[in-house]
């Protein structure tokens, strides 16, 4: 039988605007929302992390003395900590717990106590490069980490998935430090080209979905490694050392799965209505 005319728009409109599909960038620049000095006077700022504590850095470039540094939730400086991890990325789950990968260790560890970490899971499988960073997805269910335009992942128990390439990623994002850092938004993955540009892409195509500037952004060497995304804002450190900042971005994107926008809603469900209309007409007849 066919379908009515509404009941067809309404299906047809499901299919245009399908519920996973999650915002992009709304502007072709962003300023920094949020911005406090880094401490650091050591070597580089390997990505931030953010719980109820406060911000969380990690520190690399050796393993000996004070890599991790604490900031309360106004960005003051409060404390140093010496874990013995020479950090590649430091990153916290929803329920705030920090979590941490170390240089050429496929180990993720776990903070307990402030500075203290322990061995939680480890990256088996695939091939993990010595400097990525590794994080969490959106979601919190699977880790990945991205070395030259690769993006390898692994479930939560360490097990790896497989990898995608993404396309078109050359130049200088390509380029080392920055062709080692990925943070996960909204089930979207984000890079950084190191020299201001922040770029949008589909997990599962590879394909780049937009492109924007932070103004401000550092583009030294120190902050090329620092890409982090954490209470709701994409961070890039100036460099290490008092005279730097951290600078926080909100960039439109959000931690939380798409939900379909309310046009959509209302459409599916007239398509719905429109579905039940015919199969009584069906009853009806029968």
């Amino acid at each position: 039988m066919r379908l009515p005319a509404v009941s067809r728009l309404a299906l047809a409109a499901t299919f245009a605007f399908p519920a996973a599909l999650s915002a992009q960038f709304a502007s072709s620049s962003y300023a920094a929302t949020e911005l406090f000095e880094n401490a650091m006077v050591t070597q580089h700022a390997f990505t931030m992390a953010k719980n109820a504590a406060g911000y969380w850095v990690g520190d690399g470039g050796g393993s000996g003395g004070a890599r991790l540094f604490h900031y309360d939730l106004t960005g003051a400086f409060t404390a140093s900590y010496a874990p013995g991890l020479d950090f590649r990325s430091i990153f916290s789950d929803a329920s705030g717990n920090v979590f941490a990968r170390n240089y050429a260790d496929p180990t993720i560890y776990k903070m307990g106590a402030p500075g203290v970490f322990a061995s939680y899971v480890t990256l088996a499988g695939g091939s993990l490069n010595a400097q990525s960073n590794v994080v969490l997805d959106a979601g919190g269910t699977r880790y990945i980490a991205m070395s030259g335009g690769t993006v390898s992942t692994w479930d939560a128990s360490g097990t790896f998935l497989g990898s995608t390439s993404l396309i078109g990623f050359s130049g200088i994002e390509a380029f080392y430090p920055q062709s080692r850092g990925i943070v996960s938004v909204g089930g979207k993955w984000l890079t950084y080209n190191g020299l201001g540009d922040l770029s949008e892409w589909d997990p599962a195509t590879g394909a780049r979905l937009g492109t924007t500037t932070l103004l401000g952004a550092g583009v030294s060497f120190d902050g090329q490694f620092s890409l982090s995304y954490t209470g709701g804002k994409v961070w890039v450190a100036d460099g290490s050392g008092p005279e730097y900042y951290w600078r926080g971005y909100d960039v439109g994107l959000s931690d939380v799965a798409a939900v379909p926008e309310p046009a959509s809603i209302t459409l599916i469900g007239i398509g719905l209505a429109g579905l039940g209309l015919v199969a009584r007409k069906r009853q009806i007849a029968a």
